[in-house]
Order: C-alpha cells, then sequence, then structure tokens
C-alpha cells in the first residue's frame, strides 16, 4: 500500500519504492537524499554497462554491490589509519608541549 510520502524510483530496470518514515536515523548519511542514492547508483550501473555490454542485469547488480563494497572498505582501512596517525601526532605534541612548559607550583 502506497502512501503520500512515498518515493518510486527504478534501479536496474527494477522499480522501488522508498518509503522516508522507515529510513529515519541521527547518523550523517540521513542528510543524503533517495533521489541521490539512486542516482548515484543507477550512474555506476551504466558505467560497467557501458564497459561490458553484454552483462545481464543481475551481473551487472553484482558487479556494483562489490565495487562498491570494496570502495567501502577502502574508505574505512583509510579513515582508521588516519585517525591513527592524527591520535599518534596530538600525543606527540602534547609530550613536546609538556617538555617545553614550566613546572606549576
Amino acid at each position: 500500500m502506497m502512501t503520500q510520502n512515498d518515493k518510486e524510483f527504478e534501479v536496474l530496470g527494477y522499480k522501488l519504492r522508498f518509503r522516508p518514515d522507515d529510513q529515519e536515523t541521527s547518523e550523517p548519511s540521513a542528510n543524503i537524499s533517495a533521489e541521490e542514492v539512486v542516482a548515484f547508483v543507477n550512474k555506476r550501473a551504466e558505467l560497467i554497462k557501458s564497459r561490458f555490454t553484454n552483462l545481464e542485469v543481475s551481473q551487472v547488480a553484482t558487479l556494483l554491490a562489490l565495487e562498491l563494497a570494496r570502495e567501502k572498505l577502502s574508505l574505512e582501512k583509510e579513515f582508521k589509519t588516519n585517525l591513527q596517525n592524527l591520535e599518534l601526532r596530538a600525543r606527540r605534541a602534547l609530550e613536546l608541549i609538556d617538555e617545553v612548559s614550566p613546572p606549576s607550583h
């Protein structure tokens, strides 16, 4: 049953319904609209289809899922490494500050 707030989209030839009430979160990703997600997925799917013209929709979907998962995992690993490097630099900076600061009385 479709409500007034439901939106329909086509992704890889499938009509999908998005119900915003079911998707409410407090995460930063909540700032990304369904339209943006669908446009992104469709664009990436078209790129795959243009490179591999004989693929079936299910194969395109599988390749797209694998490609996006690889990118997500890569970004998570990069983020974790950057965070660890930032923590290390912050500790070193505090140690330097402690070395040059006069003792308090």
